[in-house]
């Protein structure tokens, strides 16, 4: 094994094993801390329930009568929150972290616990138990999550141009001449994490092909190893991954969202006409939503000042992504952020888009429970930013950037982001903290 090789394992046996000890610690943290996470200081902050806007309150009651289970409105909390530092569609969870900006709009004495996790489900179990308030992940899992948790979807993270994901083939495939078009991969192992976007990327790239590839479920982690050593035909994954392994010399990016349609295509014709894309979530459970819509409000404000970091100083936004994984490449984690547009509402398009999803996602039995019948009746339901409409509106008054300056989805900023992306861009780039 060669030294670059073993430079590669290292890394990955380091992620498994930080996975590994945050995963222990969610298990582990105390039931208390998890139901009743108003443990906070009898001091309190700011306000009085009548100080906040009747708007907020309003929207609050579309999930009940509040009881004070979390605290008075105005007093701090401390708020534990799911995210995955290794998928770009949710780089604004590593921002807000990393730059500390939740602590400019929480209540005074407010702490926030960031759990990691390497995709959804560990964060589906948190938030079912309480443990997480909020959790981020794509909309392909963020859809089933609402199926099983007492969660909305209050925000986009942001959505991608079509090339966060990919099928990436081992390079001797593509240098023997093996793999030369889609049929060539009929009956071959594709390796992909099952419940994920890459998994609908894959079954959507399938059934417009008209190839029946076999699919095994598969960790990023596992599909980086089975690559290399050529174990399966392709790895269906998400960026900062596919870039890496290109530098790496491991795998090619065979082919991208940027080259075939949208699931919408073929499950939600209605939706206007766009390549492959991913949608990231910001979900936030039911509870609280109902009963602190003042730490709904400060939160979904410091997400709007993540996405106004994102896009207007991107270098600055990549050395804080950069901070969190620091064993992915600058170069990979830059160029990576040029294939996003951080725009956190949820318009008519989102919604269409999202509906052929959740029809793709039904059809596939992923979606079972009685919420999910009616997928559409469900997204309209589900998928609410009207906190976030109302954040928008405050942070304007201020003068503040905001999501609204942005085209709207699946629309790019300038034509630049259309092309494909290299981290060969980057070679060079040297991250550096705000002077």
């Amino acid at each position: 094994m060669s030294i670059k090789d073993k430079s590669v394992v290292m890394t990955l046996q380091l992620t498994r094993r930080a996975f590994l000890k945050y995963a222990s610690a969610s298990t582990l943290l105390p039931t208390v801390l998890g139901m009743v996470p108003h443990l906070v200081s009898t001091r309190a902050y700011a306000q009085a329930e009548n100080q906040i806007p009747a708007e907020w309150l309003q929207i609050a009651t579309k999930y009940g009568k509040p009881t004070g289970k979390f605290g008075k409105i105005g007093e701090p909390v401390t708020l534990t929150i799911g995210y995955q530092p290794y998928c770009t569609p949710y780089w604004t969870s590593s921002v807000n972290k990393q730059a500390k900006l939740w602590a400019k709009y929480l209540p005074k004495g407010s702490k926030v616990l960031w759990f990691r996790a390497l995709s959804g489900p560990l964060i589906n179990n948190n938030m079912t138990s309480g443990r997480n308030q909020f959790g981020y992940m794509a909309e392909t899992p963020a859809l089933r999550a609402g199926d099983m948790v007492t969660c909305d979807m209050v925000a986009v993270t942001g959505y991608d141009l079509g090339e966060t994901g990919s099928i990436c083939v081992p390079n001797t495939l593509l240098t023997t001449g093996k793999l030369k078009s889609a049929q060539d991969l009929t009956d071959k192992k594709i390796g992909t994490p099952f419940g994920s976007y890459s998994h609908r990327q894959i079954l959507t790239w399938a059934e417009q092909n008209q190839v029946k590839p076999k699919l095994i479920n598969q960790s990023i982690e596992q599909q980086m190893t089975y690559l290399k050593a050529n174990r399966i035909w392709a790895g269906a994954l998400w960026e900062p991954y596919p870039q890496w392994l290109e530098q790496r010399g491991i795998a090619t990016r065979w082919l991208t969202g940027q080259n075939m349609p949208c699931t919408c295509t073929q499950y939600n014709p209605q939706a206007v006409k766009h390549n492959f894309r991913v949608v990231g979530s910001t979900l936030a459970i039911h509870d609280w939503l109902r009963e602190r819509p003042d730490i709904i409000m400060a939160y979904l404000k410091s997400e709007e000042e993540a996405r106004a970091l994102l896009t207007k100083n991107p270098n600055l936004a990549a050395y804080y992504v950069w901070t969190d994984i620091a064993e992915i490449p600058q170069s990979v984690i830059r160029a990576t952020l040029d294939m996003m547009v951080w725009d956190g509402r949820i318009t008519n398009e989102v919604k269409q888009h999202l509906k052929g999803c959740a029809r793709m996602w039904r059809k596939q039995q992923i979606l079972t429970q009685s919420r999910t019948q009616d997928p559409d009746q469900y997204v309209d339901e589900w998928a609410d930013d009207r906190y976030l409409q109302l954040a928008i509106q405050e942070l304007q008054a201020q003068g503040l950037w905001t999501s609204a300056t942005l085209p709207g989805f699946p629309q790019e900023i300038h034509a630049e982001q259309l092309q494909q992306h290299s981290w060969k861009t980057y070679e060079n780039i040297r991250l550096k903290p705000a002077s």
